[in-house]
Order: C-alpha cells, then sequence, then structure tokens
C-alpha cells in the first residue's frame, strides 16, 4: 500500500491535465516502474535485473587443442577485439560479452577414459547417477516452471548411453535421444504458441503498447549508467510479453518448413552431401532454440552436438565451412600432421596416437579448424539472441567433455560463458581455473561452476552440495 500511496495512478480527470510521460518519469527515477508493472499484470516481469532469465547450454565434443584455443592474453580483463586465439576467433566481435575459463577441471566422475563416459558425466559430475539424480539444465528448469529443459541434439547418434543430458526418472544408461530434426522440432513449438488473443491479453497488450510508447521519455530522465542499462533491459522485456499477450505474427512464430535430418541415427557411412547438411542443421536448431526463448516456451536450452564416435566422426572435418577454417589455419601456421611418425620433431600431436585414427589422429589442423567453427557456432547464437533483445538476460555456457587430452583427462578444460546474464555477471574476462595439468591440483571445476550458472538463474536450492559454485 505504500508503494500506492506515494505513487497512486492518476483519475481519470488527472490524465488529462496531467502528462503520462512525466508520471511514468517520476516513477523510473524512483526505480518502481517495474515492481509497479509486475504487480498490475499480474504476472512475473522478465528483466528484474541481477539474474539472468533463460540459460542455453551448448555442448560440442572431442575437446580443443589446448595450445590453438587458450587465449594468448593472460587472466584478466579483455583488452581488446582482436583474436584471443584462432579457436576462441570468431568471438571476437563479442569479446566484452563473455567470459573464457581455461584449465577448469572436467568433473566427469569415476571410470572416465572413454566418450560416452566423459559425456554422461559433463553436466552432472557423475556418470553413474541414480535414477531419480538428474543433470544440472533439469535441476535449473525443476525450479523455474513447468516448462522443462528444450533438449535438442544434431547427429547425436541413436545411443542414448550417450547424451549429456538426463532428466529424473531414467537410468543413466537409457537417457532420452534430444530432437535431431529442425524442422520436427519448430512443428512441436509452434504448438505452444497456437490460439488467438482474448480480451485480458488485448488488455494487457494496450498497456504494454502505452509503457513503450514512454520509453522515449523515461530514456531522458536522469539516470546513472547502470539504471540506464536497466531500462534496456526492461524496454526489451515488455516488448517480449507485448508480443506474447498478442501471439501476434512476427516474435513468437517458428518456420516450420525448415529442413529435416533422416541421417542422424544412421550406423552407416553418410556421403559427403549428407554431411554437408550438419552446419545448417546447427543453426536451424539454434534458431529454434532462440525462438522457444523469444516466446517464452522454455527458459532452459540444452544442445548437443554430435557425439565422440559417430560414423568415424566425419562429422567433425567433412563439410565445406570446417574445411575453409583448416586453410585459414595452414595459412597462420598451425602445422599439419607430420608424416616422418607419430611423434613427428617438428608436429605436436593431440590426444592420444594409438587409437580415434578417424575422430583425433587427422592432426591438428582439422581438429582446431573444426573447433574455430563450434566457436562460429556460438557467435552466431549470441547474434541471433542479440536480434531477438534476448541476449541482455541470456547465459550460454559452452563446453566439450575432454580436456587436455591425456588419455580424456579432466584437466585443463575449455569452457566459454558469454552473454548478458541480466547484469549479473562482469563479462570480458579471462579466468584461469587450475594448473593444467591432469595430476588432481585442480582449483576449480565444472560442479562449482555449474552451481554458479544456477544461481545466477535465480535457483538457490540444489539437491547436492557439490553445486558449490565460487568459479565466477
Amino acid at each position: 500500500m505504500k508503494l500506492f500511496n506515494q505513487f497512486r495512478l492518476p483519475t481519470v480527470k488527472e490524465s488529462t491535465s496531467q502528462s503520462r510521460r512525466k508520471f511514468l518519469q517520476r516513477m523510473a527515477q524512483a526505480g518502481v516502474l517495474l515492481p509497479l508493472a509486475s504487480s498490475m499484470l499480474g504476472q512475473k516481469v522478465l528483466a528484474q535485473g541481477g539474474s539472468a532469465q533463460r540459460v542455453l547450454f551448448l555442448y560440442y565434443p572431442n575437446g580443443v587443442v589446448p595450445y590453438n584455443w587458450l587465449p594468448q592474453q593472460g587472466a584478466g580483463a579483455i583488452s581488446g577485439s582482436q583474436e584471443l586465439s584462432f579457436g576462441l576467433g570468431p568471438l571476437a566481435p563479442w569479446h566484452n560479452r563473455m567470459i573464457v575459463l581455461q584449465n577448469l577441471t572436467l568433473d566427469i566422475g569415476s571410470g572416465a577414459g572413454a566418450h560416452y563416459n566423459d559425456m554422461r558425466g559433463i553436466l552432472t559430475g557423475n556418470n553413474q547417477i541414480s535414477r531419480e539424480s538428474a543433470s544440472i539444465d533439469h535441476l535449473i528448469a525443476e525450479q523455474l516452471g513447468s516448462e522443462g529443459v528444450l533438449s535438442l541434439g544434431v547427429r547425436t547418434g541413436s545411443r542414448s548411453d550417450i547424451m549429456i543430458s538426463k532428466p529424473r526418472g531414467y537410468d543413466s544408461e537409457a537417457r532420452p535421444i534430444p530432437n535431431n530434426d529442425p524442422a520436427d522440432t519448430a512443428q512441436k513449438l509452434a504448438v505452444g504458441i497456437q490460439g488467438g488473443g482474448n480480451d485480458s491479453n488485448g488488455e494487457k497488450q494496450a498497456y504494454y503498447e502505452a509503457v513503450l510508447n514512454d520509453f522515449d521519455s523515461l530514456a531522458n530522465a536522469t539516470l546513472d549508467a547502470a539504471r540506464r542499462d536497466k531500462l534496456t533491459l526492461h524496454e526489451n522485456a515488455l516488448k517480449r510479453l507485448r508480443d506474447l499477450a498478442s501471439n501476434q505474427v512476427g516474435q513468437c512464430t517458428f518456420n516450420t518448413n525448415v529442413m529435416s535430418d533422416p541421417y542422424y541415427a544412421s550406423s552407416n557411412q553418410l556421403t559427403p552431401t549428407e554431411w554437408q547438411m550438419f552446419p545448417h542443421l546447427a543453426r536451424a536448431q539454434v534458431d529454434n532454440i532462440v525462438g522457444a526463448f523469444s516466446c517464452g516456451l522454455h527458459r532452459v536450452a540444452t544442445l548437443q552436438l554430435s557425439k565422440g564416435d559417430e560414423n568415424g566422426n566425419l562429422v567433425n572435418y567433412s563439410y565445406d565451412e570446417c574445411w575453409q577454417m583448416a586453410q585459414d589455419a595452414i595459412s597462420q601456421g598451425i602445422q599439419s600432421t607430420s608424416e616422418s611418425g607419430p611423434l613427428g620433431a617438428t608436429t605436436r600431436w593431440y590426444n592420444e596416437f594409438a587409437s580415434h585414427s578417424a575422430s583425433h589422429r587427422p592432426g591438428d589442423v582439422p581438429h582446431t579448424a573444426q573447433v574455430r567453427w563450434y566457436h562460429s557456432l556460438l557467435a552466431y547464437t549470441l547474434q541471433q539472441l542479440e536480434d531477438r533483445g534476448l541476449l541482455d538476460d541470456t547465459l550460454v555456457v559452452m563446453f566439450s567433455e575432454v580436456g587436455d587430452g591425456s588419455k580424456h583427462g579432466g584437466a585443463a578444460g575449455a569452457v566459454t560463458l558469454a552473454g548478458g546474464a541480466g547484469g549479473a555477471l562482469q563479462m570480458g574476462r579471462i579466468i584461469n581455473c587450475g594448473d593444467g595439468a591432469n595430476n588432481g591440483q585442480r582449483i576449480f571445476g565444472t560442479h562449482q561452476l555449474f552451481g554458479d550458472v544456477a544461481r545466477y538463474l535465480g535457483v538457490n536450492s540444489l539437491p547436492e552440495s557439490h553445486w558449490s559454485g565460487g568459479v565466477v
């Protein structure tokens, strides 16, 4: 009541003589515009400041070539927009919207040392968790609402035991396979936004429009930089709420006429033409996720790109975009595989030589090129979020399951956070999380990082104590 006593809504008579712009301007200066809007609308306002509103966990297989991924700058603030490294190169325009975590220990559980063990443990910290336990994406979604996790994949194959995301009620080796078909995903998401508006929604839309019409005056109010940034977040949130209320065409629609992938579960070698679909499929799934975020259908999504042993792992190296990046790597002096022997004096090898001849042994150039391509997909994701007005209060967590490459060790993991996180995180940083050696002398691990991620989403109660936080 105190709020309404001090800032009561004007009567009809008063509204004819008092500028609505001045009224809203006073409320903005007092910092009560959004709390008032929230109470009037009877629903959560998406951009409340101080926490992220949605999170995407973005997984890519096989880790990185450490010396071609590690930032050339040391720990601390990122000094400029130049490429931090070849692997991180596509993120240069987003340098002030990301945190690079180097030498983060990957808590992948006991019995690790094969792709399927590493992958199953990356979001859980234990690849043998109980049927009633869940991975961190589901733990977050359980407390944010009823939408659940939007779990998508690109060429993950048909093996349920090699899936990073695990809901409650599933055995660890029988996890659901994510939806690998962008067209099918879009059609199912479109069902969630069908139906016309009603009178209540029409009234809400009109209210949103009235407030949005006044943001030009609010932006001219005497506000410090932090409050101006929050004002921008609030404006983006109101635009999304307006579009949701009206179910209008544009912001909250899905293009269901997108490509399908009938080959994702195939156990046979695919043709080069079929592998060329991979980058387009990946971008189509990103578009689906951004669309679902924009329409409020989900607040948590997980995108699993491929896995570690499918079809000779040709998906990692056999399409034109990756080939071009390989040529860029060579032009920058990154060495190719020596033909003189497995330990050629002039060649640095990644991972073990005895196995994974298709996956890891084509040499540093194609693997490094693939890692650069994955980070170009992250850059694409950030651009799509920015275009929808979602980047400021979204957090993207990009990671893989292999650390320093020594028999799939968990040390020296490569993880990137990106987005705005609702202003809760200081972006534009490089954090050194350990010594980079696979000797158990870790400083920070993924369990702690994912605990931080949960808390930045407003989830402060997790079932296991090992989600301790403290990394960022």
